[in-house]
């Protein structure tokens, strides 16, 4: 309770009680004749004393909702202040990288502009003893590019990050039964800027954790129409190490993951081999989250020498993607060692991938070893449209972009 309200409480607790009092006296003094209005002033008090009581409770608990309000709104502001000290941060960094990552700043422009109205709106509704305001809740990020300055508007013929889809071949069937993930950047004079110099750009920037996140939330609905006509397709979803490191973006993702649940076992998230053996902390326990999520993880193998096949199976990793010539090098390891390598992994059912396949003497070499491939010589990745989520459910072989 407020406390210029004590005194007024305590004043008609006080009058009441005396005028009780004056009801006893005359009782008393004046005998049965002044009983009705004894009594008439005593009824009148107890009313006065009961109303007093419940407005009390009812004042004692607006003080306390005004108070947890208060807490609340003095929480969510601090966090705000630190979201726009990070993102502060952000430009900073992207700002040594140099140009070519406008549109990761546009998305961090957005929620900058989303955190500023947050406190704005947190002063002007500030709470007082009449009108206890609701809590204020931060509101996500506008999934459309904005400038990166919170007041300005979107320009015309700004840059748009596209998903991309390239199949991944079962070879020895010749058709499609999975999908890599990918994204590209068209800019506003319509020059497209490649997955792996986008990433790059990222990575010089800091920002490759927020790139992944957003790849991830692109692919959820469109493997989900893709499942809806084949349960058994998946989508591989290339993720950095920095991203599983980062507690914001990695929570950002298993959420994802937990939204989405229905599609979570059709991700492949892949992973490079050098990412994986830098892994440490935080990293190995979100790639620990991710597998008992659903997910599926796969490695980049750079070299076969050294990989203990039996732990990465039990860490959940399903597929291994090497080089088309990897047979006639050996992929790191002598012939029979390689063999050996190739029927452990056939034992564990871990899928070797061939990457990058562009002739048909790789294809067919591929096809000796490996049960899936991907490559310009079946496909290039496909724009993917930004309606493939919402509208019909895709073929498995159908052009989806």
């Amino acid at each position: 309770m407020s406390r210029h309200m004590v005194p007024v409480m305590l004043g008609l607790t006080v009058v009441t009680a005396a005028v009780m009092a004056i009801a006893v006296y005359l009782v008393v003094s004046a005998g049965m004749g002044m009983a009705a209005v004894a009594g008439a002033i005593m009824l009148l008090s107890l009313s006065i004393l009961i109303i007093t009581a419940v407005t009390l409770v009812k004042l004692s608990g607006h003080e306390r909702s005004l108070v947890a309000h208060r807490d609340q709104i003095r929480k969510v502001s601090a966090r705000s202040g630190a979201a726009v000290d990070r993102l502060a941060a952000l430009e900073a960094r992207q700002a040594e990288a140099g140009p070519g990552l406008d549109w990761v700043m546009a998305e961090f422009g957005a929620l900058r502009r989303d955190v500023h109205e947050l406190l704005l709106a947190q002063k002007q509704a500030a709470p007082s003893p009449r009108a206890v305001p609701e809590p204020v809740a931060p509101q996500p990020a506008s999934s459309k590019p904005v400038s990166s300055k919170p007041a300005a508007a979107t320009p015309p013929g700004s840059d748009t990050l596209n998903l991309e889809l390239e199949p991944v071949i079962e070879l020895a069937a010749g058709h499609t039964s999975h999908y890599r993930a990918l994204l590209s950047l068209t800019g506003g004079d319509g020059r497209s800027v490649a997955y792996d110099q986008l990433i790059q750009k990222a990575e010089q920037g800091g920002v490759r954790p927020a790139l992944d996140v957003r790849l991830v939330r692109l692919v959820a609905p469109v493997l989900r129409r893709l499942r809806a006509r084949n349960p058994g397709i998946r989508i591989f979803v290339p993720i950095g190490r920095t991203t599983l490191g980062a507690r914001e973006e990695a929570g950002r993702l298993l959420a994802i993951l937990q939204r989405d649940s229905d599609v979570a076992s059709g991700m492949v998230f892949e992973l490079s081999q050098s990412d994986l053996g830098r892994l440490e902390g935080l990293g190995l326990e979100t790639l620990a989250r991710l597998a008992r999520s659903g997910a599926i993880l796969a490695l980049r193998v750079v070299s076969a020498e050294g990989v203990d096949l039996g732990a990465l199976r039990q860490l959940g990793v399903r597929y291994l993607t090497v080089p088309p010539d990897a047979a006639e090098m050996g992929h790191g390891l002598a012939p029979a060692a390689w063999s050996d390598f190739l029927r452990h992994a056939q034992a564990l059912h871990i899928y070797l991938v061939a990457g990058s396949i562009k002739a048909p003497p790789q294809a067919t070499a591929a096809n000796k070893f490996a049960r899936f491939g991907f490559g310009p010589f079946f496909a290039p990745p496909r724009r993917v449209r930004p309606d493939a989520g919402t509208t019909a459910a895709v073929a498995p072989n159908a052009n989806v972009a």
